[in-house]
């Protein structure tokens, strides 16, 4: 169930996380304890000593009012006890109901993808305490987070596999995946929910989960440095581009851009993919478009794994739809074209010279879309003889190659998008260090924002 059907008490700004005040986590956590009771196991106090709630108390809507707008002497989730939490041999069950219902797990099952090595990393959530609340509190009010991350969860133990990794790393790659988006119950529902665009301190409120979730971690018993390690890191991107640190692939460790790419496959299939029908080996051009991005190697290693399973790809459309979506994508092709000559003209005017590291990011991610363009077949004349062709005559059919094109013309919309946000937040951050570039890029922005949007 959404937590914005739900009437919440939290009133959580923008500011930083602090986990010794009450925000949407205990808001959740009153929402669990309707059916599955939530105890105070030790007194709440206040940091001047106030008594704020006694021991054997239960959690509901009036007793988390009363924490409100105070300040805790010791986090919330260090005083509670969930009447029934996730255990090892559920968390088994779970990622094994996902693998019979997820096609390429499924697939891979099929072609003998042994499942023995799941049983021992699982029975790793019996000595963390602390992850078996936050994943109970997961399950049950944020359920959609909580499949997205069993599937990460097996992507980045069936790649650290494949790459033929110690078993003790595997299971930490496993678990950092398991622990990646804890940050995610923490941010404030109202921007996590919200259907309209986000503005620029919207996106950093909600890029702050990565912080958060390092934050639950580093002090817990049994998690290691690896494991934290990767968590930060699944957001960042070997070219610069990623966050919270904006780390570049000789910064990076192994386990987190395993995360990484396994944390964007998902993402990619259950944004953009799901809804629409589409399947996992639609993903394959999708991440030749991102080879920058990630780690070459976690690339290949996921291309040839859904290549092994033999997925079939589905037709796109046939008949008489073939000449509107020809001509739509023609269209689009002349869209994207324009957008990205904005964004390069709009950050390339600034010179190389200003010793910015985010504004050489922000130049880096134009370089890295201008060689996509030219490596990929969207722009290719033979590609737009082919879809004219289509565009004209409803008995072609769409060919394996249109099909893949159509599907990097969607990722290259999304490129664009992402780096208009990121030029958006990089201006309204107030962080650049000349005036001058700054207005400059001000009145770039403006002419780019009408491209926003505008896309298919």
């Amino acid at each position: 169930m959404s937590p914005n059907q739900h009437s919440f008490v939290s009133n959580d700004t923008l500011s930083v996380w602090n986990p010794l005040q009450v925000g949407a986590y205990a808001d959740y956590l009153v929402l669990l304890s309707a059916h599955n009771p939530v105890i105070v196991v030790d007194d709440i106090l206040a940091q001047d000593g106030e008594l704020l709630l006694a021991q054997a108390s239960l959690l509901n809507q009036k007793s988390i009012a009363s924490l409100k707008n105070k300040t805790l002497a010791r986090p919330l989730v260090d005083s509670i006890r969930i009447e029934k939490t996730i255990t090892a041999a559920d968390l088994l069950q779970h990622l094994l109901d996902t693998i019979r219902s997820t096609e390429y797990f499924q697939s891979m099952v099929e072609r003998k993808q042994p499942l023995t090595s799941l049983e021992p990393v699982c029975e790793v959530l019996s000595q963390l305490p602390l992850v078996q609340q936050f994943l109970t509190v997961m399950a049950a009010q944020m359920n959609d987070l909580y499949q997205r991350t069993l599937c990460v969860s097996l992507w980045s133990l069936y790649i650290a596999q494949e790459m033929r990794l110690p078993a003790q790393d595997c299971g930490e790659i496993f678990w950092a995946a398991i622990t990646h988006d804890l940050g995610m119950m923490h941010v404030n529902p109202q921007i996590l929910y919200k259907t309209g665009d986000l503005s620029a301190s919207e996106w950093r409120h909600l890029q702050s989960h990565v912080e958060i979730s390092g934050k639950l971690l580093a002090d817990m018993p049994g998690i290691s440095p690896t494991i934290l390690t990767a968590v930060l890191e699944h957001h960042e991107r070997c070219d610069a581009t990623g966050y919270p640190s904006a780390k570049v692939e000789s910064e990076l460790s192994i386990p987190g851009q395993i995360l990484a790419v396994a944390d964007a496959i998902v993402g990619i299939y259950f944004n953009r993919f799901k809804a629409q029908g589409r399947r996992w080996r639609e993903v394959i051009p999708v991440l030749e478009m991102n080879r920058a991005a990630y780690l070459y190697r976690s690339c290949d290693i996921v291309t040839a794994m859904i290549l092994r399973s033999e997925l079939p790809l589905p037709n796109v459309v046939s008949g008489s739809g073939v000449p509107e979506f020809a001509e739509r994508m023609l269209q689009e092709n002349l869209h994207l074209q324009n957008w990205f000559t904005q964004l390069r003209e709009c950050l390339t005017s600034v010179g190389y010279t200003h010793g910015d590291r985010k504004l050489h990011a922000l130049q880096n991610v134009v370089l890295h879309i201008a060689t996509t363009f030219k490596g990929s077949f969207l722009f290719k004349e033979d590609l737009r003889e082919s879809l004219e062709s289509m565009a004209g005559d409803e008995a072609n059919a769409i060919s394996k190659v249109v099909a893949d094109a159509s599907l990097m013309q969607q990722e290259m919309a999304f490129h664009l998008h992402r780096l208009s946000r990121m030029m958006q937040m990089y201006i309204s951050s107030g962080e650049g260090k000349d005036p001058k570039i700054n207005k400059r890029l001000q009145g770039g922005f403006t002419k780019i924002s009408g491209y926003i949007g505008r896309s298919n």
